[in-house]
C-alpha cells in the first residue's frame, strides 16, 4: 500500500501539546552498536503510525496526521530533541507493522497490544499507552448483548486485520472450529458502526472507549459484554535493530511523561476521558 510521509507539525498547530523544532541528519536505520549521533547533530527516527485510526492516528481535516499516539510520540521527541528528528510515516495497521519490520521505521505507534507473533518479530515499549480492555460489541436491537465467545456460536464477527482481537478470536476458533464467522477489515469507525447496526455482522471486539466513541460520535445504543473478554494494554513497538540508547530515553521519557500528567491530558483531550493504563 502507498504510504503517506509527513514531518512534524509546527508550532503553531499543536498548541495543545509541544512546541517541536529540530533538524534532521540521517534518515537510516539506527546502529545496533548504541552509539550517538555526531555531536550538534540529530538523528532521524521514522515512526510508522496509522492514516486511518481515529482517535488514535488518522488524517485530520487539514490533511494532517493527528491523534493519541502521535501526540504522545511528539512530546516524546520534544524532551529528547538533543537526539532526535522524529518523521512520521502514515499507513493503514498491518502495512504499520511491514514497515517496521523491513526497516523502514525504527519504532510503530499503532496501539499494539502484547502477543506472541508481535514479541517475537519487534521489541515492546515499557510503557502502556491506552486501556484494551475487550468487551464484545453489538447492536441490541439486532440480537443480543453477546457476554462470551461461546454465545456467538453461528454469528458473524467483525474484526480489524492483525489486531490482537483478530487473534484472541482465531485462538477461539482453533478449539472451537466454526462457531463463527470472521469478517476481516480495516475499516473506519463509521464502518464499524454502521456494519453493527445494518446486521452486516453481529459483533464485533473492542475496548470500552471504543463503545464510548462510537455512540457518542454516531449517537448510536451499541452495548458491550458485561466482563472484558480479554484485560490488555497498548504499547508502542521497536525494531529490533534498533539501538539501545534509543530504546531506553524513548522509555524514559514516556514513563516522565506518564508521571507528569501528559498522557491523561492527552487522552482526555483525543478520547473524551481518562483511559490511560495503571502499568
Amino acid at each position: 500500500m502507498k504510504t503517506t510521509r509527513f514531518t512534524t507539525m509546527s508550532a503553531a498547530i499543536l498548541v495543545t501539546v509541544f512546541s517541536l523544532g529540530s533538524l534532521s541528519a540521517c534518515g537510516g536505520s539506527s546502529s545496533a552498536s548504541g552509539s550517538d549521533p555526531a555531536s550538534g547533530s540529530q538523528q532521524e527516527i521514522t515512526i510508522a503510525t496509522g492514516n486511518d485510526g481515529k482517535p488514535f492516528c488518522s488524517m485530520n481535516e487539514d490533511g494532517e496526521l493527528d491523534g493519541y499516539d502521535i501526540a504522545i510520540m511528539k512530546a516524546v521527541e520534544q524532551k529528547l530533541s538533543k537526539y532526535y528528528k522524529f518523521t512520521f510515516e502514515g499507513s493503514d495497521f498491518p502495512t504499520t507493522l511491514s514497515n517496521l519490520s523491513s526497516g523502514k521505521a525504527q519504532i510503530a505507534a499503532y496501539e499494539y497490544e502484547n502477543n506472541a507473533e508481535r514479541k517475537a518479530k519487534f521489541t515492546y515499549g515499557t510503557v502502556g499507552l491506552t486501556k484494551w480492555d475487550t468487551l464484545i460489541i453489538s447492536d441490541p436491537s439486532n440480537g443480543k448483548v453477546y457476554q462470551s465467545f461461546d454465545e456467538l456460536k453461528g454469528k458473524k464477527i467483525y474484526v480489524t486485520t492483525a489486531t490482537n482481537q483478530a487473534a484472541m478470536a482465531e485462538s477461539y476458533l482453533k478449539e472451537h472450529p466454526d462457531a463463527f464467522k470472521l469478517v476481516y477489515g480495516t475499516y473506519s469507525n463509521e464502518q464499524i458502526v454502521q456494519g453493527l447496526t445494518s446486521g452486516s455482522y453481529d459483533a464485533t471486539l473492542a475496548p470500552q472507549y471504543s463503545l464510548d466513541l462510537w455512540n457518542n460520535a454516531f449517537h448510536k445504543g451499541l452495548k458491550g459484554s458485561d466482563k472484558a473478554v480479554n484485560k490488555s494494554s497498548s504499547y508502542i513497538l521497536f525494531n529490533k535493530s534498533d539501538d539501545k540508547n534509543l530504546i531506553d530515553r524513548v522509555n524514559k521519557a514516556m514513563a516522565d511523561l506518564k508521571k507528569d500528567g501528559t498522557f491523561k491530558k492527552l487522552s482526555e483531550q483525543y478520547y473524551g476521558a481518562d483511559y490511560v493504563p495503571e502499568d
